[in-house]
């Protein structure tokens, strides 16, 4: 039997553990990134450029976003143990391979470039991880160009922009330890639609249509901002979500009230003058 004091003290080591866990939280992102823009809903992409609401994650929400961090440490090692030349180091910038586009506000980091000797090239490389059940399953019988939409158009970007014909998609299952290891061949066309897509999500001034009227649907019950999309909750307070603001080169916000650029530590904060954009 637990004892009932000591369970006390435990559930307080929890609670301080999923307190600090919430710190993994990164807040805003700053550009509208890649492994999101395949996302059928161009609202909840708007959304998310504009800084219209971020939901803090719990200590259990982040740790999966941390595990998947870790997880993708691990199959580099398994990769370069396998014997593969993998790289996730630019040589040019000494930093982790990226794509920058549309003046600064559209990007991603690439996983790695790998090269395959049985292709005599190198590939893109991307990690996934997946729950066992019927989502897996599907993967590993019809491939991700089929089963997972976001993640095809994020290497399909990736390829487009750093000109790789093929990726080298591996997926754990993080219930069992099976791999899912797949060679597709990449549409850079696809990569150019979603270039153009977050083009037109970064220049416009008004939210885009819903995927759906109602909130009760699928892709809508469960995102984050179906208050404010469907419920009108409002918008939360920051330069971004301000009409006033306007995204410009270098990856830098205008204040077009005061006509001047928005120093980088202002933009997160409530000013007295914002005027939703909402």
């Amino acid at each position: 039997m637990i004892d009932p004091i000591l369970s006390v003290v435990a559930s307080n080591v929890k609670y301080k553990i999923n307190e600090f866990c919430m710190t993994f939280d990164g807040g805003f992102r700053t550009h509208l990134g890649a492994s999101i823009i395949g996302d059928k809903c161009k609202r909840k992409l708007w959304f998310t450029f504009r800084w219209i609401y971020h939901a803090i994650p719990d200590g259990k929400q982040a740790r999966i976003f941390d595990t998947g961090h870790h997880e993708e440490l691990r199959m580099i090692e398994w990769l370069k143990g396998a014997g593969y030349n993998i790289k996730t180091i630019d040589p040019k910038t000494e930093k982790q391979f990226h794509i920058s586009s549309i003046e600064g506000h559209f990007g991603g980091s690439l996983d790695g470039i790998c090269f395959i000797p049985a292709m005599c090239q190198s590939v893109l490389v991307e990690f996934k991880t997946n729950k066992t059940g019927s989502e897996f399953n599907k993967l590993v019988e019809n491939g991700v160009q089929e089963t997972k939409e976001k993640h095809w158009a994020q290497v399909c970007t990736y390829g487009f922009k750093y000109h790789l014909d093929n990726v080298l998609y591996i997926c754990k299952n993080k219930d069992n330890d099976e791999l899912h290891v797949e060679i597709a061949k990449l549409d850079h066309n696809l990569g150019q639609q979603m270039e153009n897509k977050a083009r037109e999500i970064i220049y416009s001034k008004t939210m885009p249509v819903r995927i759906s009227e109602s909130p009760a649907y699928f892709e809508c019950k469960f995102c984050e901002f179906v208050d404010v999309c469907h419920k009108f909750e409002p918008a939360m307070h920051n330069c971004r979500s301000c009409k006033q603001a306007e995204s410009v080169e270098n990856g830098e916000w205008k204040c077009n009230k005061w006509n001047a650029i928005i120093p980088k530590e202002e933009i997160v904060k409530d000013q007295a003058c914002w005027e939703s954009i909402i």
